[in-house]
């Protein structure tokens, strides 16, 4: 493929890179300068026509990956090793998985290990049949969504990526993957949309998660520090943040992604085990198999659940199944190139178990920890309210200032201007339904990224303890920021490059640049649904390209197996 190299830093292909720059920008600064609300209602719409209209085919392709992996695993080309017959894995077990975790999902869970699970306990999701009470459901839809499907994805998307570079010599590239099926014309013009298809897709997808980050560590500071919240604020978050992460580029990837990865396993894990310590060892085991059973007992209905028949049910389902789907599949080329880099020596057996059942097992047991923990706190305080007659939530609740509802449905104001407020004790699921307001009055404080911080807050009785977890979930939030950014970045200037395994620093700076300005245009243009709509626009086309490289994987293991079975290869 043509590559141009300009100096010691720079390296592209120049249709590729140019191209896929162009597009990042122009949708950077259509958000900065169109009408905020105009903007948002285009992105609420955007997401509404393809959900609708789509929802189906993001459902039924990611119970195909589902199975697709299953069989790779299963199947009797477990033992093929990606790389050459005698090559040993670049990275240790516990480096390869704390890697892979960070780049994968970090942030999200942080936001939504809580939130998700309170939204679905506050509305149940429709269509479920009776059997499974409220919290059980709550905590087995969430568990769906950032459970095997996901890890399915990005496990056949980097197995047919580290096959095609690593095994049959192919450069790293997302076009590499429709090789078996279209042949030499991929390294045409159509191999280039193919790997600008997969950057823009990459940066909307991370830009998504970088926007929820900024929010979430916003909440974090206010909570720590009293910094105010807004879109001024988290927008130099991004910035400071990504100027982290541009600094991790040029430390590399084994000093800079590599360690920052087992950092944050660390603390993510040091963060996890004083919830399960404040929650009770033998009660978090309880509830973590439970938790498994429910996932497990509603997994073959919500695979291939659209809700084709029933209208609130298809509404729920494009709103959360499509919208995660989505998001995952424009993730998956950023996840999948760098777990195909970061996997080259291990078996298809071994990719695949690591990539899919370890993941999964981990974020079972994170969702519990802090899922069913804000869900405990709550259920424990609506029975205590009515059987323990010397219960006092003002004495073991945290309080927060809450605004009070005028007859109009407003919050009521005072002569000042200020919110008429007062200090009320709260759990995490009562902090999320309530109208909190900022301790002077002055305006409404948005609970969703706030619930982690409150669910710490409500679990631990001393202050230090409360703080030091807040601050240790604060960092972690901060880390899986810039090692998703990192890694993103290293991805995108591998596909933009033409392949190049070892990209040079200046371009990957550039594009970790590129990923936080997109995340503040997009935060900044339409918040939290431009983010989504973004996903989703972006993952439409990419599903079908994803399709036809996991017929094309099937076809390059049937005919190498066919080769090296054959007695001319002997």
């Amino acid at each position: 493929m043509p590559r141009v190299v300009i100096g010691p830093h720079f390296e592209m292909h120049p249709v590729v890179f140019l191209t896929s720059a162009a597009i990042v920008l122009a949708v950077a600064l259509l958000c900065f300068v169109w009408p905020a609300n105009e903007l948002q209602d285009a992105f609420v719409a955007v997401r509404k026509a393809i959900a609708v209209n789509f929802g189906w085919l993001y459902v039924a392709s990611m119970a195909f990956f589902f199975g697709f992996a299953f069989w790779l695993a299963l199947g009797k080309y477990g033992q093929v090793r990606l790389g050459r017959d005698d090559e040993l894995p670049e990275f240790s077990r516990g480096s390869w998985f704390a890697m892979l975790f960070s780049a994968g999902m970090g942030i999200g869970l942080l936001f939504f290990g809580v939130a998700e699970p309170i939204i679905h306990y506050e509305s149940t999701p429709p269509g479920f049949a009776d059997g499974l009470d409220q919290s059980r459901l709550s905590m087995a839809v969430t568990i769906f969504h950032w459970g095997l499907h996901p890890w399915a994805l990005y496990c056949v998307v980097g197995l047919a990526l580290a096959y095609s570079g690593f095994r049959r010599g192919l450069p790293l590239s997302f076009r590499s993957l429709l090789y078996p099926v279209f042949g030499d014309r991929i390294w045409g013009r159509l191999g280039d949309l193919i790997d600008i298809l997969a950057i823009v897709s990459t940066l909307t997808g991370v830009a998504t998660s970088l926007g929820i980050g900024a929010q979430q560590v916003n909440a974090g500071l206010s909570h720590l520090f009293g910094i105010g919240a807004g879109i001024g604020v988290q927008m130099a978050l991004i910035a400071g943040i990504t100027a982290m992460a541009t600094a991790s580029v040029v430390v590399g990837l084994h000093g800079g992604i590599r360690r920052l990865s087992e950092l944050n396993l660390v603390l993510a894990a040091t963060l996890m085990v004083l919830v399960v310590l404040g929650v009770g060892v033998f009660t978090y085991l309880g509830a973590a198999i439970e938790n498994t059973g429910a996932y497990l007992q509603t997994l073959p209905f919500n695979s291939l659940r659209t809700g084709a028949f029933n209208e609130p049910s298809q509404t729920w389902v494009n709103g959360w199944t499509v919208f995660y789907w989505a998001w995952w599949i424009s993730w998956s080329p950023f996840v999948g190139m760098f777990i195909a880099r970061i996997s080259r020596g291990r078996t298809i057996k071994e990719f695949v178990i690591g990539v899919l059942l370890v993941p999964t097992a981990v974020g079972i047991a994170w969702l519990t920890a802090f899922g069913t923990t804000t869900l405990r706190q709550y259920t424990d305080h609506v029975e205590r309210l009515s059987s323990d007659p010397d219960y006092d939530p003002g004495r073991e609740l945290p309080k927060y200032w809450v605004g009070e509802v005028g007859p109009t449905g407003e919050l009521a104001r005072l002569a000042s201007g200020e919110f008429k407020r007062a200090q009320q004790p709260l759990t995490a699921v009562e902090y999320y339904q309530a109208a909190v307001v900022t301790p002077d009055g002055r305006s409404k404080v948005d609970t969703l990224p706030t619930v982690l911080f409150v669910m710490l807050e409500g679990l631990f009785p001393s202050v230090v303890i409360q703080t030091v977890a807040i601050g240790i979930a604060t960092l972690c939030i901060v880390l899986f920021f810039v090692t998703s950014s990192d890694s993103a970045s290293m991805v995108i200037d591998i596909i933009a490059s033409g392949g190049s395994r070892n990209p040079p620093v200046g371009t990957r700076l550039f594009w970790a640049i590129s990923e936080g300005l997109v995340a503040a245009a997009l935060l900044y243009g339409g918040g939290l649904d431009a983010l989504q709509a973004a996903s989703i626009a972006a993952a439409l086309p990419l599903t079908f390209v994803l399709l036809l490289a996991c017929y094309g994987l099937v076809t390059s293991l049937h005919r190498d197996s066919q080769i090296s079975s054959s007695p001319l290869s002997s």
